[in-house]
């Protein structure tokens, strides 16, 4: 009986349970249904806040450098607009002089760093901008004979401290483009004690941020592995990747930054090697060259299947000299006359036997999106003044580099 009772009292309250107080389903109406409703419509505005809220951040977290040289042999002023989209300003050149010590010269090149740091003065009152100095030249000798010779690399020493006294800058580029196998502990050991001496320059003038110290190196192989990069890297802010050389001008003539070519010493080729011995791209910068080459006694076709690309050349002078299309619009070349060598990704002009190697928007927009996708730390460009009318800054300009990822994912297959 006690059981029957309570499977009654089991039930009732079972069917209590299910049951709905009319007064509750009306609050349910009028005040959660509402809300669902507004829940549902809000979700694709709350969606796009979401969106534009990591994209203001990731953009705030940006790092990516566009460094910009700018020279002591070209005649074109140095403006604030150039400025807008830098990063870095390095001048070219602080020169190795006979006795080790390091100066820019007198004359035409000190008039050109003192303007330079006129213009510079107002960029930075709105920006972050790093002034710089490179230090060296084309020649590739003056680092190994200053270091030879401790009397010279004493001065070299002194004289880097008084460079940052006469000219306020934020740090300095060591400039040794061609360094030779022999060359390789050197170069390491000067990378070192230069990134020693601006740290002891810094705690002496209490000063709280670092100076800024970087360095070159080449793409093509026979240079790029007479350099300890992993080593470098730990004393350097950044390292250029110069994707042009001359001392191969007269051996392959052809594109002048090939962005990909054949199986060697294409810049895709170059980055991929630094990239993957490295692990470290957000360090490594991409150079893009504002000038191009000519050379005379040519012809066509490129060879697309050798691993440097290339054309042919006739028998006679093969002899090259540099190409600014400033220069060349007074001789009215024509859009049309421009062709697209689409494996290098890089314009080119055939006239008389005259093979030009340039860049172009369309080339300088495929070097900047190609260091966007494989999440490279910049680009550099090899040189703000010679560009006409801006018009490759702002090519460069136009292309985002940052790739939201971190910034030192690998975007290379590196075996």
């Amino acid at each position: 009986m006690h059981d029957q009772t309570t499977r009654q009292e089991l039930l009732q309250g079972s069917r209590r349970s299910t049951s709905v107080p009319v007064n509750e389903t009306n609050k349910f109406r009028e005040v959660f249904l509402p809300l669902i409703i507004i829940c549902i419509a809000c979700a694709p505005i709350a969606y796009l806040l979401s969106l534009l809220i990591t994209e203001l951040i990731l953009s705030q977290e940006c790092h990516k450098r566009v460094v910009g040289y700018y020279t002591v042999w070209e005649q074109k002023k140095l403006t604030v607009n150039q400025l807008e989209n830098l990063t870095h300003l390095i001048f070219m050149f602080a020169l190795i002089q006979n006795d080790g010590s390091v100066k820019v010269n007198e004359g035409s090149h000190t008039t050109r760093a003192y303007d330079m740091k006129e213009v510079i003065s107002m960029a930075r009152k709105s920006g972050s901008l790093k002034l710089m100095m490179a230090v060296g030249d084309h020649n590739a000798n003056v680092y190994p004979s200053m270091l030879s010779d401790p009397v010279k690399k004493e001065n070299f020493m002194s004289s880097i401290t008084q460079l940052f006294e006469d000219h306020d800058i934020d740090g300095i580029e060591i400039f040794w483009m061609f360094v030779a196998e022999k060359d390789k502990v050197n170069h390491s050991k000067l990378i070192r004690e230069v990134r020693k001496h601006l740290t002891n320059l810094k705690n002496s003038k209490g000063r709280n941020e670092n100076y800024v110290l970087s360095t070159i190196s080449s793409r093509y192989t026979e240079y790029r592995e007479h350099i300890y990069n992993n080593e470098v890297l730990k004393h350097v802010d950044f390292l250029t990747i110069l994707t042009h050389d001359w001392a191969n001008i007269n051996k392959h003539v052809g594109p002048v930054a090939p962005l990909y070519g054949g199986p060697k010493d294409s810049i895709d080729d170059g980055m991929k090697y630094f990239v993957c011995q490295t692990k470290q791209p957000s360090k490594l910068n991409l150079g893009i060259p504002f000038f191009g080459i000519q050379w005379i006694n040519t012809s066509l076709p490129i060879d697309d299947d050798r691993n440097q690309l290339s054309i042919p050349t006739k028998a006679g002078d093969k002899s090259y000299s540099y190409f600014f299309w400033r220069e060349e619009d007074a001789k009215a070349f024509f859009p049309s006359e421009v062709s697209w060598h689409e494996k290098s990704q890089t314009p080119y002009m055939f006239q008389n036997n005259v093979f030009y190697g340039f860049e172009n928007e369309k080339s300088v927009q495929a070097k900047a999106n190609y260091t966007r996708i494989k999440n490279i730390g910049g680009i550099a460009i090899y040189a703000i003044d010679q560009d006409n009318k801006n018009i490759l800054m702002n090519a460069t300009k136009s292309v985002n580099l940052c790739s939201r990822e971190d910034e030192n994912k690998i975007q290379y297959d590196c075996e």
